[in-house]
């Protein structure tokens, strides 16, 4: 009978640790964990990064995975009216930066740590869907101009002067516009083919994304490209979703979590070329309406909703794309 040695001329290794990197193939028993484990190679992995100071969801974002920016949102339990809290990633742990001028939650952000906008959104105290746009200098918010107007839960794309925000719930349902900011006002844009509320979005101004969202379906796999001018259809994701999280370009973009039909809450992770999506590795847990920002191969997700009801994580996921060589369990015979 062949034996591992057999076919490739040494024996498994006892080790006390993973290896790291390792080699794709490479089979050894792990003394710590008791179990004999291999290395392969996939598609991307999700790996856990620092834990923001407190659980929420339903947050605006922007930046990078090494300097990435969360803002607004909800605490777990869904009862407050809205934060104000700003917290700034390292690509390690969490600060705390300036509050915004207006608590709210369900509102979408565009720039960079230290030049970031915030617009749209929530507050449970006034019970109103705010027109609010705010800049961030890295220290503190000012106000901006003010959208047409109220929206929330819109997609996102672009930077402090130059963003844009399109679909989302508007005074009383789902709307198609797409408003443009110059860093001073708004105007607008061309319409998205049909209404569409949670949606992903990425991208800039004059080539952005948007993907996924809540429809009367009620989820939608559909994706949209804007060229500064109007939408044209792309590739469909291969899972309808809405309340889902992305970032990146037009042309490589990564979309995650979401809710779906068929279990609520969704891991999903996909992967666009500017043509079509391909599925790569999932979340390490299952998110929805999290705060999402960075690139296709260097996203990152924070916090976001858990479960069917209110309840929120402080957790931070980073994504690494391309080949990566990932760590597996030997199960079975």
């Amino acid at each position: 009978m062949a034996t591992y040695k057999g076919i490739n001329g040494y024996a498994v290794q006892i080790v006390a640790s993973d290896p790291s990197p390792g080699d794709p193939g490479q089979v050894f028993y792990n003394t710590t964990s008791k179990a004999f484990e291999y290395t392969t190679s996939q598609n991307g992995a999700w790996a856990t990064g620092g834990n923001l100071p407190a659980a929420r969801w339903v947050m605006g974002a922007a930046g990078t995975q090494t300097a990435g920016l969360s803002f607004g949102g909800i605490a777990s339990g869904g009862t407050s009216p809205g934060l104000n809290i700003t917290n700034e990633y390292d690509g390690t742990s969490w600060t705390a930066g300036g509050n915004l001028g207006t608590a709210r939650y369900g509102l979408s952000g565009s720039g960079t740590q230290t030049t970031a906008a915030g617009f749209g959104g929530y507050n449970t105290s006034t019970s109103l869907v705010v027109v609010n746009t705010e800049e961030y200098d890295g220290t503190s918010w000012t106000a901006g101009g003010n959208l047409p107007a109220t929206r929330y839960v819109p997609g996102g794309a672009g930077t402090q002067t130059s963003a844009a925000a399109f679909g989302g719930i508007g005074p009383s349902a789902p709307v198609a516009t797409t408003s443009e900011y110059d860093g001073t006002s708004w105007t607008a844009g061309g319409n998205l083919p049909a209404a569409v509320d949670y949606n992903g979005g990425c991208g800039t101004q004059t080539a952005a994304l948007s993907f996924g969202g809540n429809v009367a379906s009620p989820f939608t796999n559909v994706t949209n490209e804007y060229d500064g001018t109007s939408w044209t259809a792309g590739g469909n994701l291969n899972f309808a979703r809405g309340q889902l999280s992305g970032c990146g370009l037009q042309t490589s973009a990564l979309a995650f979590g979401g809710s779906i039909p068929t279990s609520d809450i969704s891991a999903y992770t996909e992967s666009y070329n500017g043509t079509s999506w391909s599925n790569v590795a999932s979340l390490l847990t299952s998110f929805r309406l999290s705060a999402g920002t960075g690139t296709q191969t260097a996203g990152l997700q924070a916090a976001g909703n858990i479960s069917g009801s209110v309840t929120a994580t402080d957790a931070t996921q980073e994504f690494t794309g391309g080949p990566v060589v990932v760590t597996r369990t030997v199960t079975g015979t």
